[in-house]
């Protein structure tokens, strides 16, 4: 969690120095006020997850439904309603145990989203089948007659609802359906048209076809055009004047406005690539979302030189889409459904459900990529990864929401429903929400390191065990970090009193081995049952063990926070040596042993090398080229700034000047679309991790160097000139790296 909020920072603060640094000298941190940097507001997505009865087991984390076997429809509330941004209603089937038997009840509910999965069942409203279908109204000027529509496959009920409370509700009319759809079985979707005809008509899809039921007549008009096959989904543009069916084997296109141009249909598997699961019209956007298996077809209207309109499609699937998209790669395929905020605050996104989760496209942002994917049991009620979303709703936003807040939306899956709801935070607030987490009694600090905090039961949080991490001292240097930066800003003696704790746990790292420069991976009382190996009795601290075969992940954080600790934490000259001592101590032992890190066994660790030997000439290892050459670089460079002692600026000229490390820098990210191993296969956050904290690091060391008080004229010099080599490798490797990062859809961005 505290990585990306030190990454953050790290990658702002190197390209607002990168320029200062290659150019002129740094000024002496200590003697100068931070820089300020705006903490823009930005949309925070709040998840609530909520288990249907039957998969109570699924996690303790998650509130369960007690009474709700499953739910088939999640219905959003007329805009006008004042409610509309605070709940929605759910159509669901309740199940009860009395002796030996077993009831079924269906009911219709209303959902507030504070109410903490508490229900309130609409006891006048009688839904006689599964297969029905509501269907809100969001014409304010029939508020007065009819609020919804629950179409059964035997009859629609009109319903009448307080406009201040959504669970009052009754019904006002019913139409029975005539003997011509006897045969309806399902109803599928349903839209209110207000502009067509007299009043408005109500147009259903059934498996049975598409059907119309108008508002001046209260008749219900069986097989509109014919269409006598099932009928997926409706959406309606009151723009265009046009409404639009989908079925397996076609997209109907009904066009009513003055030229009243009737009926026309494309043919799917031609211009549409499969079978039409779900529609809906975006009205900012102006375009139509046709939903299938294998991805989104849009289709946009275009005024021909007669006036007339017509439309146009284009794909949205994967990373490539055909011309005539002006919209970036769908993050995933397989749409099961699609829905828009009828607010009546304008709102463009456009939220897709799927197999897989939920994605959220904002047709406000310039970027064509401007997508949120919501997936995974951190927003969905499920722990695997096929959620199957049957309903999606979008609720309106409230009156006094922020043009970058976005509506919140119910998703109903396979196992649950997930409410996600945004606020406006700020870095600071978000900061502090994890600050809650870390300093909660029990959960993460032990024996001073930031630890793992694996749950005895899946997904909750709350049954945090504290245990001892391969990457202790790893983790413990990013938080250290990130409490060193919030001293500076804050100057809050607690938190350098707290983040001193932490340095000392570190410290202690690198004297429980009795190795100068050998730091463990991390440390336990001897008296603690530890199932991990290795682990080695200290020579110096007769209480305590230690786990060896110390990586060059924890070298990067050793290395990354000692500086940030002598610079800016420290508060005397004895504190200061303390941390001097320690990154001289490592960087001098991996000089000394010949690139390599040596530890208990007196011979070099697995993932200990820095060696050309293995950086430059083994494919083995042909993944840390990059980031090795990297780190090792930042080590040299950033004691010698310290030190002035000329063996490390040899070994940095050595490496550059005979191995080309600095030309490895270009591509120190590596994507790659093929391995053997599925380990490299995999996206590696944890390069990217050490990339970051690496890249800080050479900038700090430059920062040393210019800004050094006891290296010579002619040692700056001297080390000027490695820097002005090699600082067009590392921009290159740098702006590489992060538009790798931007492709991913980082957090960050």
């Amino acid at each position: 969690m505290w990585s990306t909020f030190i990454w953050s920072f790290t990658y702002l603060l190197i390209i607002k120095n990168l320029f200062l640094t290659r150019h002129t000298f740094f000024v002496n941190s200590q003697t100068v006020p931070p820089i300020p940097i705006p903490d823009y507001e930005f949309e925070q997505v709040i998840a609530e997850r909520y288990l249907f009865a039957p998969f109570a087991n699924e996690s303790s984390a998650w509130t369960v439904l007690s009474n709700v076997s499953y739910v088939w429809q999640a219905a959003s509330l007329p805009r006008y309603h004042s409610q509309a941004a605070v709940g929605v209603w759910l159509l669901f089937q309740s199940s009860t145990e009395t002796f030996n038997t077993r009831a079924r009840t269906l009911h219709m509910s209303w959902m507030s989203l504070s109410a903490n999965g508490a229900m309130v069942i609409l006891s006048e409203i009688d839904v006689k089948s599964n297969s029905s279908l509501l269907v809100t109204s969001h014409n304010e000027e029939t508020a007065l007659k009819y609020t919804a529509a629950l179409i059964s496959p035997d009859s629609v009920h009109f319903i009448l609802c307080n406009r201040s409370d959504a669970s009052l509700c009754k019904v006002i009319q019913i139409i029975l359906f005539p003997s011509a759809l006897l045969n309806t079985t399902k109803i599928t979707d349903g839209i209110f048209v207000e502009d067509l005809g007299a009043r408005g008509w109500l147009y259903f899809a059934a498996d049975s076809g598409l059907h119309g039921l108008d508002l001046s007549t209260f008749i219900i008009h069986p097989f509109l055009n014919e269409i006598n096959v099932s009928v997926s989904s409706l959406a309606w543009s009151s723009k265009r004047q046009t409404i639009f069916a989908g079925t397996n084997t076609k997209l109907w296109i009904y066009s009513y406005g003055i030229d009243k141009q009737g009926w026309r249909f494309e043919h799917v598997t031609g211009l549409i690539d499969a079978p039409i699961t779900s529609l809906v019209y975006n009205d900012m956007q102006d375009k139509l979302w046709i939903g299938q298996s294998s991805g989104i077809t849009l289709l946009s209207p275009i005024i021909m030189s007669t006036g007339r309109l017509h439309w146009f499609f284009s794909r949205l699937a994967g990373q490539i889409s055909n011309p005539g998209s002006d919209i970036g790669h769908l993050p995933f395929s397989n749409i099961t459904s699609l829905s828009v905020s009828q607010s009546m605050l304008p709102d463009g996104r456009v939220w897709l459900g799927a197999v897989r989760g939920v994605m959220r496209f904002d047709s406000n942002s310039s970027d064509i990529n401007a997508w949120r994917v919501f997936n995974s049991a951190r927003y969905m009620p499920n722990r695997e990864s096929l959620v199957h979303v049957s309903s999606l709703t979008v609720l309106s936003r409230h009156s006094d929401a922020s043009p970058n807040l976005g509506s919140g939306v119910v998703a109903i899956t396979n196992k649950g429903l997930t409410i996600l709801r945004f606020e406006m935070w700020t870095l600071a607030q978000k900061a502090d929400h994890f600050q809650m987490l870390v300093d909660q009694p029990g959960r993460h600090d032990k024996n001073g390191f930031i630890s793992d905090c694996s749950m005895s039961s899946w997904g909750d949080s709350r049954t945090c065990i504290k245990e001892s991490d391969d990457n202790d001292g790893m983790w413990t240097s990013m938080y250290l970090a990130s409490q060193i930066f919030r001293y500076v800003v804050t100057q809050d003696a607690r938190v350098k009193a707290q983040a001193w704790k932490h340095f000392e746990a570190m410290e202690l790292l690198n004297k429980v081995t009795g190795i100068p420069g050998y730091p463990a991976r991390s440390y336990a009382k001897r008296s603690d049952f530890l199932s991990k190996i290795p682990w080695y009795p200290s020579p110096v601290y007769p209480d305590l063990q230690f786990e060896g075969d110390t990586s060059s992940d924890e070298i990067c954080g050793h290395e990354f926070v000692y500086p940030l600790v002598h610079d800016l934490l420290a508060s005397n000259d004895d504190e200061r040596k303390r941390a001097y001592t320690l990154i001289f101590n490592i960087t001098n032992h991996i000089l000394t042993h010949d690139w390599y890190l040596f530890g208990e066994s007196h011979n070099r660790t697995t993932w200990g090398y820095w060696n050309p030997i293995q950086i430059n000439n083994d494919s083995r290892y042909q993944e840390d080229r990059g980031i090795n050459s990297l780190q090792i670089l930042a080590y040299l460079l950033q004691v010698y700034g310290y030190s002035g002692d000329e063996r490390f600026l040899d070994g940095a000229n050595l490496l550059i000047e005979s191995y080309q490390y600095s030309v490895n820098l270009i591509n120190q990210k590596m994507v790659a679309v093929c391995a053997s191993d599925l380990f490299y296969a995999l996206p590696a956050f944890n390069y990217d991790l050490m990339a970051y904290l690496s890249y800080f690091n050479l900038v700090h060391a430059f920062h040393t160097i210019a800004s050094s008080a006891s290296l010579s004229t002619v040692q700056k010099a001297r080390a000027q000139s490695l820097i002005d080599d090699l600082w067009e490798y590392m921009e290159i490797g740098l702006d590489l790296s992060h538009n790798y990062k931007k492709m991913e859809k980082n957090a960050i961005f």
